[in-house]
């Protein structure tokens, strides 16, 4: 006589039914279509974001006359400013170029900067310049170093006007020129000596240093 074996229930596989393979399959199509696309949105998102920034700081390459440049005036006034290369001008992140032109009499004061070299080239003119406790002369053709950390200040001496060309090694002192200037066709700035203070405090600068 043949002996029955019976196997539990449970222990046969179970087929999965119609409306599971269905949902699976569903999921599946969903996951393979969603993943791709959430992908290519995330990558054209990043991708238009750092092009977009790359533009608004890309420096521009530019020839710049004489004229050329943000025409502002300082003290007063009376004495004109050109910015030419800088951040905002050309997009420049690693130097400032400029140039002023000082009235005889007319005299930057005394200042330091703390984090930036400046080169002044003097192109007309007879100015005083004092480098910290030194006191020196230049003409057309001088050029004038002032290591981060040196009082400098210039006097016109001359009976003509004294130009010159200043060159910082970082942008920082261009937001000192503009805070204590006025833009062409603009009323004459007035700036107090607490608000002067204040701008080159912003700009990496100390105004009216005693200790120098």
């Amino acid at each position: 006589m043949r002996r029955v074996v019976r196997r539990p229930a449970h222990s046969w596989p179970r087929q999965p039914s119609s409306s599971m393979t269905s949902i699976r399959y569903f999921n599946s199509l969903v996951v393979a279509l969603v993943l791709p696309l959430t992908a290519i949105a995330l990558v054209t998102r990043s991708d238009s974001s750092g092009a977009s920034a790359h533009a608004q700081g890309q420096p521009k390459p530019a020839v710049i006359g004489p004229d050329g440049g943000e025409r502002r005036f300082l003290r007063g006034g009376t004495a004109p400013l050109l910015i030419k290369v800088d951040p905002i001008t050309t997009g420049s992140r690693r130097f400032v170029l400029g140039s002023s032109d000082l009235p005889p009499g007319d005299a930057i004061g005394v200042h330091r900067h703390l984090q930036e070299d400046e080169i002044i080239l003097i192109t007309r003119g007879s100015a005083r310049v004092q480098l910290g406790r030194e006191f020196f002369m230049a003409g057309p053709g001088a050029t004038v170093f002032i290591p981060q950390g040196t009082c400098i200040a210039v006097q016109n001496v001359g009976t003509d006007t004294l130009s010159n060309t200043f060159i910082f090694s970082s942008p920082g002192f261009e937001e000192v020129l503009r805070a204590v200037s006025s833009p062409a066709g603009a009323p004459a700035k007035r700036v107090s000596a607490e608000e002067r203070a204040a701008a080159f405090h912003r700009g990496h600068a100390e105004a009216g240093p005693t200790d120098c």
